[in-house]
């Protein structure tokens, strides 16, 4: 997706980027095709002993996961599917946008499902994107880190990929109170500089008196609707990049001013996220520069 030249020399932290959710429902090439950039995995551990790799898919049927078309993997396997990512960055010679994927964790990363850690959970996850993902084309927390935590501009993420772990503290579709655990625990082995390969996200339904370190210590923040505005200004001082669900589009609500009167106050959502990201309805429903 070709860009103005003033759009590569926005800060990540600052640049609109179409995001489209469970995202595993369609052809990844072709939401890459037509610019996505933001993109979303559901992962579980169900078969991880069996397999030793996490299965991407939302419902248990595994009906939604779109096999063995216009370039989709064949299988559930994570591996096969963050193959997908780098295997279309490098027909593009790299000459792309940063790539932003959310994995959500419908299952708890740590566990009994996920003993021994080195070969189930935590590192385990890290082993498989840095097996599937050329270490060059992966732009980790560490290098964040040795960027002193300040985001770079779209030029220099030219080429890259992102990956960022999210997941609910609770609901029928979503992980049980596990996903947070995994989250916090990952994110407490990242600042110690022990398991930096993605972001941690905080999300806007997280509980309990840990919550507030994720808050503080995380570096994208993923909420609803809703709350989209809450807590903007923190989350803008502290260059906290933003997912918003904005499923509400298919249901009727008037996004476009709700946007609009949110951005004209200061509001920046970077990745919008939705089932509708093929429509003219939500091309014209932000201020997109990305």
């Amino acid at each position: 997706m070709a860009l103005k030249k003033e759009l590569w020399d926005i800060p990540f932290n600052e640049a609109f980027f179409k995001t489209s959710h469970n995202s595993y429902e369609h052809s990844i090439r072709e939401q890459l095709n037509k610019g996505v950039r933001g993109l979303e995995y559901d992962i579980h551990d169900d078969k991880i002993q069996e397999l030793g790799d996490f299965e991407v898919y939302h419902l248990q049927n595994h009906i939604d996961s779109l096999l063995n078309e216009d370039g989709n993997p064949y299988d559930l396997l994570l591996f096969n599917w963050l193959k997908v990512l780098d295997d279309w960055s490098n027909d593009q010679n790299k000459e792309h946008s940063p790539i932003t994927l959310f994995v959500e964790l419908k299952d708890s990363l740590i566990d009994s499902n996920n003993q021994p850690e080195e070969k189930y959970g935590i590192k385990k996850l890290n082993k498989i994107i840095l097996d599937s993902i050329n270490s060059k084309t992966l732009f980790t927390f560490k290098d964040f880190r040795k960027h002193n935590y300040k985001w770079p501009t779209v030029r220099e993420l030219r080429g890259r990929i992102l990956i960022v772990l999210v997941s609910y503290w609770g609901g029928y579709w979503a992980a049980d109170q596990g996903g947070f655990d995994s989250r916090l625990k990952y994110l407490e082995r990242s600042l110690e500089g022990k398991d930096d390969v993605c972001f941690v996200s905080w999300v806007q339904e997280d509980k309990g008196d840990k919550a507030n370190f994720l808050k503080k210590k995380s570096y994208f923040w993923k909420c609803s609707l809703e709350y989209s505005t809450e807590n903007f200004s923190q989350n803008s001082e502290a260059q906290r990049v933003t997912r918003a669900d904005y499923d509400n589009i298919v249901w009727g609500m008037h996004i476009e001013t709700y946007y609009n009167k949110n951005y004209r106050n200061g509001y920046r959502c970077n990745f919008p996220a939705t089932d509708m990201w093929r429509t003219e309805e939500y091309d014209s429903c932000f201020p997109w520069t990305i």
